[in-house]
């Protein structure tokens, strides 16, 4: 059910996912939250194909994507997102995100709110600056691999203290898109503690937007400060939901963003 295929760019190849279904409905493209993968979309994105036409990209440097050839900021993956629908052939799309998906989101959809019918943020990232400064210092360091295979448990552990209840089949997939990224798994991450949302979203956003948090989500402490920052979107939070339930409950996911894009503006 899943077709895969790549676009080419004068930096290298990205590459996305999507479920057949009628070519003529609405584009929707989904972002995926590092250093993970559109592999995260696999199961709801034959459930969205019965009512639009998604597609899930690869950041580049994460999944099947090539790494960019230089460090990007956070204007140059939301400059991508539209490249990417006029490569498709949408003049106007719908916007999925996740985590650090949803800042490069939010600014594509800053940066052309013509172009975006509908925003949905998934897990919004709402950094302090001395949380930012932080985690910019600190928090994802590079791995290097080892001849003893130790980098592999340093990744399967990292998993564990983030993701304290993750099964083996899901962390197993997310040991494979920290390797699919070479070693340094922090690039899209410092483009987004580099850059200061707060002010950019300052001046709103214009297309009907809903915020989603989850009640196990790892960043729940943050949706508040999201609904702060973007008063006018439409906010709902799941119980018992994580990080991922595009991948543990697609038909709930699925139904959310079926029901937000066909509401009434």
């Amino acid at each position: 059910m899943i077709r895969r295929f790549y676009l080419d760019f004068p930096w290298g190849q990205v590459h996305c996912r999507m479920a057949p279904g009628p070519t003529d409905a609405p584009l929707l493209l989904l972002l995926h939250q590092s250093p993970l993968s559109a592999r995260n979309y696999d199961r709801a994105l034959p459930l969205l194909a019965q009512h639009c036409r998604p597609v899930a990209i690869d950041t580049p440097g994460y999944g099947g994507s090539d790494h960019p050839d230089r460090q990007w900021a956070v204007r140059d993956y939301a400059d991508l997102v539209v490249a990417i629908a006029d490569r498709l052939g949408a003049q106007r799309f719908h916007l999925f995100a996740r985590a650090t998906g949803a800042v490069f989101a939010a600014a594509a959809a800053l940066a052309q709110p013509a172009r975006v019918t509908r925003l949905i943020l998934h897990g919004m990232p709402v950094y302090t600056n001395e949380e930012r400064a932080d985690r910019l210092a600190s928090f994802a360091p590079p791995f290097t691999p080892a001849a003893d295979g130790s980098h592999l448990r340093w990744i399967w552990d990292r998993i564990h203290v983030e993701y304290p209840w993750i099964d083996a089949e899901l962390a197993t997939c997310f040991v494979s898109d920290y390797l699919a990224t070479g070693g340094d798994f922090a690039t899209a991450y410092r483009a987004i503690w580099r850059y200061d949302l707060r002010a950019a979203l300052a001046r709103g956003l214009d297309m009907p937007t809903l915020l989603i948090g989850g009640t196990r989500d790892r960043i729940a402490f943050m949706h508040p400060r999201a609904e702060a920052l973007l008063p006018k979107a439409r906010a709902t939070v799941l119980d018992n939901a994580t990080d991922f339930v595009a991948e543990q409950e697609p038909e709930r996911f699925a139904t959310l963003l079926r029901e937000f894009l066909n509401s009434a503006p």
